[in-house]
């Protein structure tokens, strides 16, 4: 390897700077996930398994990525020496192959959470198949555009190479990301709907929408990208523009796996708020509190009551070990029936309405001597409380 800073128009620095940070928070938005999902809702599904691989495979992305800079990536072309030149086209095409299925996982676990209703169910499956599709399209496309495969490592610029050349590779390109634009729309448009047609609005549906909302920052990094590649033309210098839509194409992958996180992490956001005193429950909800039922839902002295008592580390659990209010990806958007559902298949006719709660006490009641009412011994009082939605046969 050689030093290129002092090389005229060098910002190979901005791949090192930007991607060091994103596997910073990357790591930490994946592994706080992880802890919420495994030790505090217990509640790890097939969502959490493709978010892995595809962390794995951004962490390898950035990381070669940054690798690449002490080949030249951000320098230009004519000031790099053919042996270097070779390992940084080596280290592209490897990129390449790993970002289509980083990208793709990540959208994968996003699917792997939306509810599993009669009426999205198809919506699902399609925007699966087109991820899919798209992924091995694209993957087969570069692995196979040369003859023989070998000569995908090579530099474009060596005589006699059997390949379609960098334009036919940046059309493919092209599609790659308009497709991909596509995608994460109807992946962004799918739990908004579902919210919109299904919930009770409230206040916690607003929020809900709000963490979803989250996914336009990745189709807006899919946009810029996609701006990158036709107006740079990759054909020419390479690896000087390589180190401007190698952002762009680290961004993508990175941010959309920081949204297919943000709706596990709501008990980590509401233990931080009712710490910082920002919230005066720990449940969502407004605590209220009567004679005969003590507070719900709020500060009491020292203790925290949902269910079945606080944990030692201050989180609310039911007794199954599993907090219903909201706690996991899944029940952000809707409210499962029963401990175990992870927004499972659901009943044919099942539906999503509000459930009251509704408790019956009675007490005896002294009427006054000589009345009519004397005689009769009691009354009823009715103390209700609602949760925000649920889902039942």
């Amino acid at each position: 390897t050689m030093e290129f800073q002092n090389t005229p128009d060098y910002h190979g620095y901005t791949e090192i700077n930007l991607n060091a940070a994103l596997i910073g928070l990357t790591t930490l938005f994946f592994a706080t996930r992880i802890y919420v999902r495994a030790f505090m809702t217990k509640t790890l599904g097939l969502d959490d398994a493709f978010a892995s691989i595809a962390y794995v495979l951004l962490v390898v992305q950035s990381s070669l990525d940054i690798r690449a800079v002490s080949l030249g990536s951000g320098a230009h072309i004519d000031l790099i020496p053919p042996p270097l030149l070779f390992k940084f086209f080596e280290s592209l095409i490897i990129q390449t192959l790993i970002y289509f299925w980083g990208v793709a996982l990540v959208r994968m676990s996003i699917l792997a959470f939306l509810p599993r209703l009669k009426f999205v169910i198809y919506s699902i499956y399609a925007i699966g198949v087109m991820v899919f599709t798209q992924t091995v399209v694209a993957f087969v496309y570069r692995l196979t555009e040369c003859t023989p495969v070998a000569d995908n490592f090579k530099p474009p610029v060596v005589p006699g190479l059997n390949c379609k050349g960098l334009e036919a590779d940046q059309r493919m390109m092209v599609g790659h990301a308009v497709a991909g634009i596509v995608i994460d729309v109807a992946l962004l448009i799918l739990p908004v709907y579902i919210i919109y047609t299904k919930m009770i609005w409230s206040r916690k549906t607003i929020q809900v929408m709000l963490v979803l909302s989250i996914g336009v920052f990745v189709i807006v990094t899919g946009i810029v990208r996609l701006i990158m590649i036709l107006t740079l033309n990759f054909t020419i210098d390479p690896t000087y523009k390589m180190a401007t839509i190698g952002i762009w194409t680290d961004l993508e992958g990175h941010v959309g796996l920081w949204c297919g996180c943000f709706p596990a992490l709501q008990p980590i956001l509401r233990i931080v708020s009712y710490k910082l005193g920002l919230r005066s429950n720990l449940v969502s909800g407004k605590g209220t509190s009567d004679k005969y039922g003590g507070s719900r839902g709020g500060r009491s002295g020292t203790g925290l009551k949902s269910g079945g008592g606080g944990t030692r580390n201050g989180y609310v659990k039911n007794g199954s070990g599993v907090d219903e209010t909201d706690s996991d990806s899944q029940r952000a958007i809707i409210i499962g029936k029963g401990s175990h559902v992870e927004l499972g298949d659901m009943d044919r006719g099942s539906g999503i309405h509000k459930t009251t709660e509704v408790n019956i006490r009675s007490e005896p009641v002294i009427s006054e001597p000589g009345s009519k009412a004397h005689g009769t011994y009691s009354h009823s009082r009715v103390r209700g409380s609602k949760s925000w939605v649920d889902m039942s046969s």
